[in-house]
């Protein structure tokens, strides 16, 4: 039994695409799985910092005020304005002296007084303790 080159080099040609379709399948399936436990951790670090600013608390208050106020003090009005909208939300709860040197803190900041901000706000951060 005689085979011509082209029937040799079709059939060597047909294997060569269906082991390398083959591999390249096992490859894409695993790389996909070691994929997935990298998205799932990236997940799970996401709910780290959503746990921490999530309270309501004094100590929630206090942390982000003094945060606004250590960005206040380095230049950086984006993340202090960032830090007074979350200690704004935590705030409300907190003793009336607290709410008031905030509030003020927060209209001095507004009109670009940040030494006013920054006397306010710690005066803010003392009275919650």
């Amino acid at each position: 039994m005689k085979f011509s080159t082209t029937t040799i080099a079709t059939v060597a040609l047909a294997v060569g695409v269906l082991f390398g379709l083959t591999f390249t399948g096992f490859t894409s399936i695993r790389a996909q799985n070691m994929t997935a436990p990298n998205n799932m951790t990236g997940s799970a670090n996401m709910t780290g910092p959503n746990m921490t600013t999530s309270g309501t608390s004094g100590g929630s208050a206090k942390m982000q005020i003094e945060d606004a106020i250590k960005a206040l003090e380095s230049g950086d009005k984006q993340a202090a304005s960032t830090k007074l909208t979350a200690a704004q939300q935590a705030i409300s709860g907190e003793s009336d002296q607290a709410k008031m040197h905030f509030g003020e803190g927060m209209k001095a900041f507004s009109s670009g007084d940040s030494n006013g901000a920054l006397m306010h706000l710690k005066a803010a951060a003392q009275a919650l303790g």
